[in-house]
């Protein structure tokens, strides 16, 4: 952040550090150039010492079970390997009102800076649970009394042919290879998204949104508009 660069947006980000005691340092363009080759930056680097903190499936359930209002949603992601991906599914998650996500410790895209900018902050503000066993984590969270969904290009169910207001588990599959088949199997559910023209599917992080603002419209109560 060059000290001469007086820009509001920069301008609230000094006062913030002076306020939460953030050591601060100021860089020519250039370093932030060759620090962050090949990606769009606007010259803030943060620099974080701790690791993104996970939850336990026990606390994220304990913490759902205290929030009142409309039944609750997870969403499980099965073994994305982009970050960009990552990162817009943690976004929408958090948009669409989605009470925590679930991913896997192997083979699967780790929180990196990547993922981070791709989420915009909301990591800082949705709960997020690593486990090593994504299939018998989704039949813990039946026996919770949730209902388990996998999005599959080519189901025969159509999602919108589904009532979703109900206590769910969303599953998103990996770029390529989709849902893996013991996940589908032990859902209650697979369901594809209808498609138009000669794709089969789309990209995984816009089929995520897909599916999480359908649960989002059938649990909103939409206000008619008035006129005159």
């Amino acid at each position: 952040m060059p000290p001469s660069d007086r820009d509001p947006l920069r301008e609230e980000i000094r006062a913030l550090c002076r306020q939460f005691h953030i050591p601060l340092a100021f860089k020519e363009r250039l370093w932030f150039n060759q620090k962050l080759t090949g990606s769009p930056h606007q010259s803030v680097i943060a620099r974080m010492e701790k690791e993104q903190p996970f939850l336990t499936l026990e606390a994220l359930l304990a913490g759902i079970k205290d929030l009142p209002g409309q039944p609750p949603v997870l969403l499980a992601i099965d073994h994305v390997q982009d970050p960009r991906n990552l990162g817009a599914m943690i976004r929408t998650a958090y948009c669409a009102g989605v009470g925590g996500i679930i991913v896997p410790k192997k083979r699967a895209c780790p929180v990196t800076g990547t993922v981070r900018k791709a989420a915009a902050g909301a990591l800082e503000h949705i709960p997020l649970v690593q486990v090593s066993n994504l299939v018998r984590t989704v039949e813990s969270l039946k026996k919770e009394g949730f209902w388990s969904l996998s999005l599959e290009a080519g189901a025969a169910h159509s999602l919108y042919s589904l009532d979703l207001n109900l206590p769910l588990v969303v599953v998103i599959g990996g770029e390529g290879k989709g849902v893996s088949p013991l996940l589908q199997k032990k859902s209650d559910w697979v369901a594809s998204i209808p498609m138009a023209g000669k794709l089969s599917s789309l990209n995984a992080s816009v089929a995520c949104a897909v599916v999480l603002y359908e649960i989002f419209r059938q649990r909103r109560k939409e206000i008619k508009p008035t006129h005159g």
